[in-house]
């Protein structure tokens, strides 16, 4: 996978709703995997989502009354499957949301014998 040498922050398996702000247009679509740094998307956009590109991203945790939100960059997107694509948060979290999803990624890990 495209930049996966590069990762700092170890990705989850985990499917989140997510929104992504692109200009005007709110797009709504999951996460595939999620850490501190990034995730990968899953999200149907016309005309879809291209490497570079800024976005507004938020998202919901356990534990946490408002949303996640943040900015990032479209870091690839799959060549053939141009709905998948790999962003990388740009802004940092605030500790309460950091901890939230320290608290989710362990608690996954965990169930999964990780």
């Amino acid at each position: 996978m495209a930049g996966e040498e590069q990762r700092a922050s170890e990705r989850i398996l985990v499917r989140r709703d997510i929104e992504l702000v692109r200009g005007s247009d709110t797009l709504r679509g999951a996460t595939e995997n999620l850490s501190l740094g990034g995730a990968l998307v899953r999200i149907a956009a016309e005309p879809p989502l291209r490497a570079g590109e800024r976005l507004g991203v938020s998202f919901t945790l356990p534990g946490l009354q408002e949303p996640v939100r943040a900015e990032a960059d479209v870091r690839w997107v799959n060549d053939v499957d141009r709905g998948l694509a790999g962003i990388q948060f740009l802004t940092g979290f605030r500790a309460k949301e950091t901890w939230a999803l320290n608290q989710l990624i362990n608690r996954l890990k965990t169930e999964r014998g990780g």
